[in-house]
């Protein structure tokens, strides 16, 4: 596919912004978790330190990013969030509060879905187009998301290396699939070590900078040699401290000078998919 301006490769930029969300619901299960005490400071660095600072650099080289912001958090703190919208930004679905269960029934997933949306049309005067969940989904969940759930695309977990039709049990959706690159383009994953959760497991010590960097970059590369799409998953309470932030705009800077890379947030990745590949109209 030929992506806008004549490139070749399509990359949108994804941040999740979790706050505290992801401490408090998922490392709080792990035997000892409640002693994890460090993880509320990153989680409110991620959204008063972090985030101003990976806004800055997305101004500096004129990028747009799809913020996934649980809805707690977008509560918790409106000024960011509308800060991020001023700033030309997108902002996703990526759950209530992190936690890795949407329910057990249809019913119930659809529910917490809805009650997401509900606070994105308070805070933002929008619902959520895009989906980048913290669990698993049903099938009857999934085609109520892209249908009567009015969402166009999602961008959850290794899922392919090219922009494809969202498909439920075989069948096409009109939403599109933005591959998150998440197992060789999360910050956190690459760049987080602590002795508590160990991260990552075996590790004798924390590798350099460079060795991510490098990884993202070939990433990206391979991303143009083989004319795909992708999204990465960084995360402002990791990306944002300072040495990291620095690789982080140095990545930034190879972006925009990539001519073979049109860069953009999900959304007008999105649309751009189904305006050139006939709107989903599979008949």
């Amino acid at each position: 596919m030929i992506w806008k301006n004549g490139a070749k490769a399509a990359f949108a930029l994804g941040l999740d912004l979790d706050g505290r969300t992801i401490w408090r619901n998922k490392a709080h299960k792990l035997p000892g978790g409640q002693d994890f005490i460090k993880g509320v400071s990153i989680g409110d660095f991620g959204v008063k330190v972090g985030t101003p600072r990976l806004l800055d650099i997305l101004d500096e080289y004129g990028l747009k990013a799809t913020w996934f912001i649980p809805a707690e958090i977008v509560e918790e703190h409106p000024k960011t969030v509308q800060i991020i919208l001023a700033r030309g930004h997108e902002i996703a679905h990526h759950g209530y509060d992190h936690r890795g269960n949407y329910g057990n029934t249809t019913e119930e997933q659809i529910a917490y879905i809805e009650k997401c949306q509900d606070v994105f049309l308070k805070y933002t005067g929008v619902k959520a187009k895009g989906f980048r969940g913290t669990g698993s989904i049903l099938p009857d969940t999934a085609r109520w998301l892209y249908t009567d759930g009015g969402f166009v695309y999602e961008s959850c977990g290794v899922s392919g290396e090219a922009c494809t039709w969202v498909e439920v049990e075989g069948e096409k959706t009109k939403a599109v699939n933005i591959p998150c690159r998440d197992e060789m383009m999360d910050d956190y994953m690459q760049t987080v070590m602590n002795s508590y959760p160990q991260v990552l497991v075996g590790m004798p010590r924390i590798a350099p900078y460079r060795n991510p960097y490098e990884n993202w970059m070939n990433e990206v590369k391979g991303i143009i040699r083989y004319g795909t799409a992708g999204s990465p998953a960084f995360h402002p309470q990791i990306a944002g401290t300072p040495g990291r932030a620095i690789m982080f705009e140095r990545f930034c800077r190879y972006l925009v000078e990539n001519s073979s890379l049109w860069c953009s947030n999900c959304i007008d990745l999105a649309e751009y998919f189904i305006e050139h590949n006939g709107g989903g109209d599979h008949e």
